[in-house]
């Protein structure tokens, strides 16, 4: 279990997960320690916050107006640690950030690696997810920071661009269509489509917005990798982001689609005066333009 835990954090966790018995693998914690937070807790509080099944927890309507407050409560805690450590210039702490599958692949372990020489101290938690959830992840104060596109971002959310991405077609190997040099939006529409929910769905839908009639989609699968799966063994086609096609070790054409359609990566967070001392400094170094080489 991270170190200093308590009880507020524990019931996030277990809220979170909706699983006492998860909560104490993820934490490293007993069940009976993981229980006993959460009934100590509910014993200040004076109400029932979890209501308990034979197949998890989940929050009381109490519990649920408690949450964000126990929340703010945990990040107010976080951030005063690391002031503490700012001003006695280090720069340490957890660092939670949100991301998705091409940025998980391709730029996390070579950012970290990075990062954490700079500063050793700086230990991270990372929650994968689709878009919306990283954003309501940010939203909430779950994390910190979070990559996501543009497109992803609404106004309560502030977004540093980071680099634009190509959308590409993929294709079968021998499909008619990979003798074209790229591949038009009118074209990739005619086609049946395999569609990634809780991957690029979004960039997908956005770089075949100007497709004529709807669009055949024939296979909805949960990522990415399920996806091209599919269209390596000729199920249909996709439309994917570059990044995710990096060092893929799926034996498909890919295409450019035409017009370029790009989606802008970058890294979003809540107001940057509400920003720990961590998350500012990572969101700088993001920034810095001598780590661009991170962003290949």
């Amino acid at each position: 279990m991270a170190a200093g835990m308590d009880r507020y954090e524990i019931f996030l966790k277990v809220a979170e997960l909706g699983n006492i018995t998860r909560a104490a693998e993820e934490l490293s914690y007993t069940q009976s320690g993981v229980s006993h937070a959460v009934r100590s807790l509910e014993q200040e509080c004076g109400t029932p916050l979890l209501s308990r099944g034979k197949t998890g927890v989940s929050l009381t309507q109490n519990g649920q107006l408690l949450l964000p407050r126990i929340q703010a409560l945990v990040n107010q805690k976080r951030a005063l640690e690391q002031a503490i450590q700012q001003v006695n210039h280090v720069v340490a702490g957890t660092l939670r950030v949100g991301t998705f599958t091409s940025v998980s692949t391709q730029w996390l372990p070579s950012m970290i690696s990075r990062f954490q020489k700079l500063y050793p101290q700086v230990t991270f938690q990372i929650f994968a997810g689709g878009y919306g959830e990283i954003a309501q992840r940010i939203a909430r104060g779950q994390v910190d920071c979070g990559f996501l596109p543009s497109i992803a971002c609404d106004d309560s959310l502030t977004f540093s661009p980071l680099k634009r991405d190509q959308m590409m077609v993929v294709l079968p190997k021998g499909h008619p269509l990979a003798e074209k040099d790229e591949v038009t939006v009118q074209e990739v529409a005619r086609e049946d489509l395999v569609m990634p929910l809780r991957g690029s769905e979004q960039d997908i839908r956005a770089a075949l917005a100007d497709a004529h009639g709807q669009l055949k989609v024939r296979y909805a699968l949960n990522d990415d990798f399920s996806a091209m799966a599919m269209v390596e063994h000729g199920f249909g086609v996709s439309v994917m982001p570059r990044l995710i096609l990096s060092n893929s070790a799926f034996d498909v054409e890919v295409r450019p689609l035409s017009p370029a359609s790009y989606r802008t990566i970058g890294i979003a967070t809540l107001e940057p005066e509400g920003l720990t001392a961590v998350a500012a400094t990572f969101v700088g170094f993001l920034k810095d333009r001598n780590n661009a080489d991170l962003l290949r």
